[in-house]
């Protein structure tokens, strides 16, 4: 008989691999798998696990023999005391006058005060790990950095500690190589009471290099008064009183600095950072629109540095409109702050690129859609209505109009660049494309010509600096006016060619995906398993949309019906293709008025110049690769979710776009990043890809202190990287457990899923550290071809059994029999605990509850793993769900044509889905199934994420 697996499987694959050990290491991995599914675990009464406990009481202890715990992405460890000297004494001797009013004679008095310095080691986990976030001290987070300490990852080589050798002998000093520990030098005790602190520590240990790819990032919010000021700088909040303006996270240190710091600790690779600074604009008409600075009151008061910016204060600055009472934004960093932010960087040894940024500041009305893109400026009345000025030289006053307001704010921010010392690259402006596509006559952009007069200016001001625009994927290539009048045009080209213009800047939110949710749509019959298949991913990177074809109209999109890209006039189809970068790289441009392709080319000289992608990047949402550009706020009318999202938060497939965009252009070659002969780099410089967006307001207080900042609201679904970089992929954590047993022969690539941390706080089997995790991520184990196959519940049924198919299984049976269990034997609430890392990585629990039924039974379950309160709530429901939908289990028999049936897959019968749980192999294969709920997982063919 097989079941979803047996310990005698498990033994047969090991004595198969190594001999009488193989054999003890194969039970051990069969009863892994075991476990995942039978009764135990998924059945009516409540889940006992021996795996990790859970606990959020971080006592540092210094026992011998105590447990060295195994970190997974990040988590909170208060360590083992595994070295201390005796305190150091510091006597300091004061005289003091004695006596009081009317004493005959001064008397003085010496008084010596005593103060104690410690030297200690705290032993963590496990390394090699990643790096130490925050710590705590007895209880409250503190700032070590002004402490002498040494942070060693517990790599296999590290060496003694210098401190631990020169206080026990040369050569006596263990390099406690393979643990990770914390040295600290003399620290003073004064403020924890002259004893040592209880101290506790949170660890990172990465599981793939996702992080380490990444080399550039732009920074946020771009409006925030004196966010990007390394200064601590104070608000006066009445007579007498000043509050925190810049000093949110550790008191003492500027936000900035904080972020940074964790930007820095976060990517170890990060070399470049693109400083997003922005003005307001207040109207999509750009003859009308002016472009200004702006506060976010006129009251605010402070200390010691006030807001100025390009000669504007906060009496004579643009005040930002109100949304519920509150500025619809920030205002606009000060001059002051945003040179102290560069100069930063600098001396931070980061690369700068400086981004002026264009906010709309449209409340909406009067034909406006409220908070617009940038992208949305154009003429007025606009193209391709009555009246248009475009295509004719009425644009040009509007146009110059625009730029007499644009200008000013761009060479401003050069001259500022220059005196703070310079930057690395400077961009002129980014996404105009509803402007730069205008025309004051059948061929000519008015508005390229003010960008190439603009790119010269910023030269002469900053000529060691890399000049360019961040252009719209959907601009960079051409202008494809959908007219009916089949004009082709390169319109940026003569941009691009300009001898000032460094680079091609693009805005790259490219789409990845077209996935939906029912089974047996199109991306799904094409092969890929999931969204989150990096082999799918990046093939779309170049392909699928925008490449091989395109939707003609949303009812297309709906249906899958979908339109090749073809060139039938001049078989050039990278023409149309806006993900073809390599062929328009490579390639001379002509364009082609009326559709009919002109005699001589553009400027564009074919590998002159290396792309850059000045953004890129993916909303933290279901399905965010199917449209990564879309953000949600719900002040502005662009708001709005990916294609076919569910609106659930997702980091992973955040996570897999980064992996996929960095992995794709790290190759080299001639169709997916080929090499320039002109200046001998790749088209794409992998680690000049900016990635949207690191916050300079740190994590957690950004998003979570709302009364502070009310966009944090955005944060659950949006494109920000903090506190979502640093995370374990399940298929990772699940690899490396089964690796520290020395169990190899395992499949992990049906898993999905994401989770900040994970704990073993002790030596455990594999099982029971895998435990918690199948029950969290619903997955099951099974044996398949000498292997144990790990994959979600939710999958595709392998084969749709009719009622003709069964074999009968003896003469009086019937050909099956479906079997319920009684509601009263199963739970009507479930409880699930796990950590919080969003409140210090305390204990917190979640509740699921069915509202009808008679069960009064409760089950809980404590899962080791660092989780947000939605993820938690969100895995809780599913399990009561999942425990109500297998009260139902299906008997039947199978004939031999369905031999390849293993336990584990799924079926469908009579409308139902049901998975394998057990097969006994008689002549007529019976079978044990039970009913999975494949709605408890969106219905998709990716599971739970």
């Amino acid at each position: 008989m097989a079941t979803l697996v047996l310990q005698t499987a498990g033994s047969l694959v090991g004595n198969s691999l190594g001999g009488p050990f193989g054999a003890v290491l194969g039970r051990a991995a069969g009863a892994i798998a075991g476990q995942f599914i039978d009764q135990a675990l998924f059945g009516a009464g409540p889940k006992r696990v021996s795996g990790p406990r859970l606990t959020d009481l971080h006592v540092q202890g210094s026992s011998e023999g105590s447990p060295i715990p195994q970190v997974f992405g990040r988590v909170r460890l208060a360590g083992q005391l595994i070295w201390a000297t005796r305190f150091d004494e510091v006597a300091t001797t004061r005289t003091e006058k004695a006596g009081g009013k009317g004493a005959p004679s001064p008397a003085r008095t010496e008084v010596t005060e005593y103060t104690y310095f410690a030297n200690f080691a705290v032993g963590l986990c496990e390394g090699e790990i990643t790096r130490i976030g925050r710590v705590w001290a007895d209880g409250k987070e503190i700032d070590i950095t002004p402490y002498t300490h040494r942070i060693y990852p517990g790599s296999e080589v590290q060496l003694p500690d210098s401190l631990i050798e020169a206080k026990q002998g040369q050569g006596k000093a263990p390099a406690y190589r393979g643990l990770a520990y914390v040295v600290f030098e003399g620290l003073p005790l004064a403020k924890f009471g002259n004893r040592l602190p209880q101290l506790s520590f949170e660890v990172f240990r990465a599981l793939d290099d996702v992080e380490a790819r990444i080399g550039a990032v732009a920074m946020i919010p771009g409006l925030t008064e004196f966010g990007y000021d390394p200064r601590p700088i104070t608000r006066v909040a009445g007579a007498g009183k000043t509050v925190p303006e810049n000093t949110n996270a550790l008191a003492g240190r500027s936000d900035w600095s904080v972020a940074v710091d964790q930007l820095q600790a976060t990517c170890p690779n990060v070399k470049t950072v693109a400083l997003v600074v922005s003005w307001f604009g207040d109207d999509l008409a750009c003859g009308r629109c002016r472009v200004r600075p702006g506060v976010e009151n006129r009251q605010k008061v402070t200390r010691p540095h006030t807001w100025s910016v390009a000669g504007e204060t906060r009496a004579t600055a643009h005040l930002v409109s109100r949304v519920d009472g509150r500025p619809a934004f920030g205002g606009t960093p000060s001059d002051a702050s945003v040179r102290e932010a560069l100069r930063d960087l600098k001396a931070r040894g980061l690369k700068a690129t400086f981004y002026p940024f264009l906010n709309m500041d449209v409340p909406g009305g009067e034909g406006q859609s409220a908070y617009p893109w940038r992208g949305r400026i154009s003429c007025d009345p606009p193209p391709g209505t009555p009246g248009s000025p475009d295509k004719t030289h009425a644009v040009r006053p509007q146009v110059a109009a625009f730029f007499s307001a644009y200008r000013p704010m761009i060479l401003h921010y050069a001259r500022l660049c220059r005196d703070a010392g310079g930057v690395d690259a400077f961009l002129i402006g980014s996404e105009l494309r509803g402007l730069t596509t205008l025309r004051d006559s059948p061929e000519h952009y008015p508005v390229v010509d003010e960008l190439v007069r603009l790119a010269r200016e910023v030269k002469q001001i900053l000529p060691e600096a890399e000049i360019s625009y961040g252009a719209d994927w959907s601009e960079y290539f051409g202008h494809q006016p959908q007219d009916g009048s089949n004009d082709v045009f390169f319109h940026l080209d003569p941009l691009w060619a300009s001898p000032d213009i460094a680079f091609v800047g693009i805005d790259n939110y490219m789409p990845l995906s077209d996935w939906r949710d029912h089974p047996g749509h199109a991306d799904a019959l094409n092969g890929a398993r999931s969204i989150y298949d990096r082999d799918y991913l990046r093939a779309n990177v170049r392909g699928g949309e925008g490449f091989n074809w395109y939707y003609r109209t949303a009812e297309d999109r709906r249906l899958q019906r979908r339109t090749g890209l073809y060139d039938d006039a001049y078989g050039k189809p990278w023409v149309f293709r806006y993900k073809d970068l390599s062929n328009w790289w490579l390639r001379p441009h002509f364009n082609r008025p009326g559709g009919v392709e002109a005699t001589q080319p553009t400027p564009w000289v074919p590998e002159s110049k290396p792309i850059r992608f000045t953004e890129a990047g993916c909303p933290a949402v279901d399905k965010g690769t199917n449209q990564p550009n879309v953000f949600n706020d719900e002040k502005s009318d662009e708001s709005a979710l990916p294609y076919f999202s569910s609106g659930v938060r997702d980091d992973l497939i955040q996570r897999a776009y980064i992996d996929a965009i960095t992995g794709y252009y790290s190759q080299r070659s001639v169709r997916a990043n080929p090499v320039s002969e002109i200046y001998g780099g790749p088209m794409v410089e992998p680690a000049e890809i900016t990635f949207w967006a690191w916050d300079a307001r740190p994590f957690p207080a950004f998003p979570y202190l709302l009364n502070v900042w009310s966009d944090g609201v955005n944060y659950e679904r949006g494109h920000w990287l903090n506190g979502r970089l640093g995370a374990v992929t399940l298929k990772a954590v699940v690899r490396a457990i089964l690796a520290r047993h020395g169990f190899d022969a395992a499949d992990v690539s049906g898993l999905s899923g994401l989770l900040d941390g994970y704990l073993i706080d002790r030596p455990m089997s594999a099982r029971d550290a895998l435990d918690p995790l199948s029950l969290a991520f619903f997955f099951d184990g099974t044996e398949s071809g000498r292997k144990i196959c790990f994959r979600h519940k939710d999958q595709p049924a392998a084969v749709t059994l009719e009622g003709d198919q069964l074999a009968e299984r003896g003469r009086d049976a019937p050909l099956f029999e479906r079997i319920r269990a009684q509601e009263t034997e199963l739970p009507g609430e479930v409880s699930l605990s796990y950590a919080d890392g969003l409140i210090d990585y305390r204990k917190a629990a979640v509740t699921a509850r069915r509202l009808s039924g008679f069960s009064r039974r409760k089950a809980s379950a404590d899962v080791p793993a660092v989780l947000s309160q939605a993820g938690a709530q969100e895995r809780a429901d599913i399990w009561l769900q999942d425990l109500w939908a297998g009260r139902e289990r299906l008997e039947a028999a199978l004939p031999p044509s369905l031999l390849a049936l293993e336990p584990g897959d799924a079926l469908a019968f009579g409308g139902e889905t049901f998975t394998l749980t057990e097969i006994s192999d008689t002549a007529a294969r019976a079978i044990s199934a039970r009913r999975l709920e494949r709605s408890l997982f969106g219905g998709g063919a990716e599971g739970p994420a």
